[in-house]
């Protein structure tokens, strides 16, 4: 009569199904890590976000892994590539460096390469007074203001004739955000071509003011047709709304009333005064 198989012939049956197994486990994750060879690639890839115009240095970057059929044209693959060169464009995370991103060795950024798509750069004078007191840096956003005479009734008019422009730089073409001083002496917009025959227009005909925009305020107001000196002479008043916490007063031009002489009328909250213009 056979003999049962004891606890050890179990035993060792287990084990040989284990090594077995370990085997074939082994020679899949070669396979698959053979395939990953033979099909991903390392490519440099930005460690953080780095901002145009930022010299690479070895701990912005780092090597990742990437499928080849997913490599963008250009890819750098080797560090030694991009490590001490200038960035020309903004670098997000993660985002795989091409060569075409970054100056070429010895090459220094020009302001061309800020000037938004479409656009072109102009530069007008700049000053304490026509500048909002020096305070306008690169990076903000001003609408332009053009004192100038009207041509029909050599009347002198004022228009806002640009709204929400990108200042590229100031003075001698400083880009720097956070520089120490803003525009004292020029200041360089981007505008699309045909606001910059308007703004050449208006330059030549007058006087240009400029007035700096919250970073948050988008807005684009409705247009007029400006004010004169005869606005200002009782033609027009200026009612000025009522103080809050949150918003200073503002002067806005309200229909002309009958009047005997040229005076203006301003009120603040519940109270009226008049002024006489002459």
């Amino acid at each position: 009569m056979a003999k049962k198989p004891g606890a050890g012939g179990f035993i060792l049956a287990a084990v040989a199904l284990g090594l077995i197994a370990v085997y074939w486990i082994y020679r899949f994750e070669s396979n698959l890590e053979k395939q990953a060879k033979e099909h991903w690639v390392p490519i440099v890839v930005a460690r953080e976000d780095i901002p145009s115009r930022t010299k690479v240095t070895s701990d912005m970057i780092t090597l990742m892994p990437y499928p080849k059929d997913l490599l963008t044209p250009g890819a750098v693959l080797d560090r030694k590539e991009v490590e001490g060169r200038v960035t020309l464009v903004r670098l997000k995370a993660k985002e795989q460096i091409r060569s075409s991103d970054l100056l070429a060795e010895g090459q220094t950024p020009s302001l061309s390469y800020d000037i938004p798509e479409g656009m072109r750069a102009m530069a007008i004078a700049a000053s304490e007074i026509s500048a909002a007191g020096n305070a306008v840096k690169p990076g903000d956003h001003v609408d332009i203001l053009a004192t100038y005479s009207e041509p029909n009734t050599h009347q002198e008019t004022t228009r806002l004739v640009l709204q929400n422009v990108l200042v590229l730089a100031v003075n001698q073409a400083e880009t720097n955000t956070q520089g120490p001083t803003g525009a004292r002496s020029s200041m360089t917009l981007a505008v699309k071509p045909e606001e910059a025959e308007l703004l050449m227009a208006a330059d030549r005909a007058g006087v240009l003011r400029v007035m700096l925009r919250a970073p948050s305020d988008k807005k684009i107001v409705d247009w007029s047709q400006g004010v004169t000196v005869k606005d200002i002479q009782g033609s027009k008043t200026f009612e000025m709304t009522p103080r809050t916490p949150d918003s200073p007063s503002t002067p806005i031009i309200i229909s002309p009333s009958n009047r005997q002489r040229s005076e203006i009328t301003i009120v603040r909250g519940t109270q009226e005064t008049t002024v006489p213009t002459q």
